[in-house]
């Protein structure tokens, strides 16, 4: 083997060996600063001194290293500084300067800028144009024959027209009679009348007749008042109040019906007539 792969074996394995050593020594001698060893060149070993050995072995070579290294100079934290317009050559409309460890930098404010020019004047628009509005008679105007409102603005002529005269409605004479044919409404010049298969209502110039086939059924929130010289309940004349007003009321009639079903009036003396004052 060359001597120069010899010294190259020598310098790898040494390198190898003193990595392992420096992790070894650092845990072993962690309270000294300097760690001493010896590199046994036959086979390659390092051993550590101060472990059982305190000189090296004829032959070996002796080697030592610091534990730490030499502490470094503390950092220069970065400051800055506001200068006013004129404080600093380098900033002559102000700014910041800054101030680091590898030197001084700014940041500038700029010049103001130049006002511009001012500006001619535009044009004058034209006068607006007001809305008029204009009656129109019927007939005055193609646009609205039954007359209206004529309406004159910068954008063009508008209108609001009035509507055609509608027609007259039609009389009604004649008879209507339901989809089932069970109930008529009849309309003529002398009566109308609503009839159904159990009674009808007719109005004639005579009055106003109900009649119903099985019942009459009047319904009233309050009192039912009836007025007139003579009314007939069952072919009964009653004589309502006389010329005054006539009102029935609960109390006037019986809580019983009589043998023809019908009810029976309260009148302890046996008279058709019923008077109370109202």
């Amino acid at each position: 083997m060359s001597s120069f792969l010899r010294r190259t074996v020598f310098a790898f394995v040494l390198g190898a060996a003193i990595t392992a050593a420096v992790l070894v020594g650092r845990s072993a001698f962690a309270t000294t600063d300097t760690i001493n060893a010896c590199f046994k060149p036959s086979n390659g070993t390092l051993y550590l001194l101060g472990a059982g050995r305190s000189e090296c072995q004829p032959g070996d070579i002796p080697i030592s290293w610091n534990t730490a290294g030499v502490n470094g100079q503390d950092g220069v934290s970065v400051t800055s500084q506001s200068l006013a317009p004129g404080a600093d050559s380098a900033c002559p409309t102000g700014g910041s300067k800054f101030t680091a460890a590898n030197g001084v930098s700014y940041a500038c404010n700029g010049s103001n800028g130049q006002n511009g020019q001012p500006g001619q004047d535009g044009q004058d628009g034209q006068d607006g144009v007001s809305v008029t509005n204009q009656s129109l008679a019927p007939g005055e105007d193609a646009a609205c024959p039954n007359g209206g409102t004529k309406f004159i603005a910068a954008s063009g002529v508008s209108y609001a027209c009035n509507g055609a005269d509608g027609q007259n409605g039609q009389s009604f004479n004649g008879t209507f009679t339901s989809p089932n044919g069970q109930y008529k409404l009849i309309v003529n010049d002398t009566s109308a009348l609503l009839q159904g298969p159990l009674g009808r209502v007719q109005i004639t110039s005579g009055g106003v007749a109900i009649d119903g086939q099985n019942a009459l059924t009047l319904h009233a929130q309050g009192l039912f008042t009836a007025s007139g010289a003579v009314t007939s309940i069952g072919g009964t004349p009653i004589l309502l109040n006389g010329s005054s007003c006539g009102v029935f009321r609960p109390a006037d009639f019986a809580p019983a019906f009589g043998p023809g079903g019908g009810p029976i009036l309260l009148n302890p003396s046996g008279s058709p007539t019923v008077r109370f004052a109202c």
